[in-house]
């Protein structure tokens, strides 16, 4: 679930946490009340153990595995990881 304004409780879109996280963790501001919110610090270690750690996880586990499969890794893991992402990623107010 995507996490919502504690002043006014609209929620954030997904594009607001993406366009953030694309941005180096730039502040998202409430579409309805104007607060700002910052990323949480243990919103951007999730973030770079899910980005990072997902394919060396994967590496570990298929050890014998050719370049063609590791590129077809990328291209599923990542791409699955930014979709999930934003509904994982926690805000505070600034």
């Amino acid at each position: 679930m995507m996490q919502q304004c504690v002043i006014c409780h609209a929620r954030f879109t997904w594009k607001q946490v993406s366009k953030s996280l694309w941005l180096a963790y730039k502040p998202i501001a409430c579409t309805n009340c104007g607060k700002l919110y910052k990323v949480q610090f243990l919103s951007r270690i999730l973030a770079s153990l899910l980005l990072v750690g997902s394919i060396f996880a994967f590496n570990l586990v298929s050890y014998p595995t050719s370049t063609q499969a590791f590129i077809l890794a990328v291209l599923v893991i990542i791409p699955a990881n930014i979709l999930v992402l934003p509904y994982l990623m926690r805000y505070r107010l600034a």
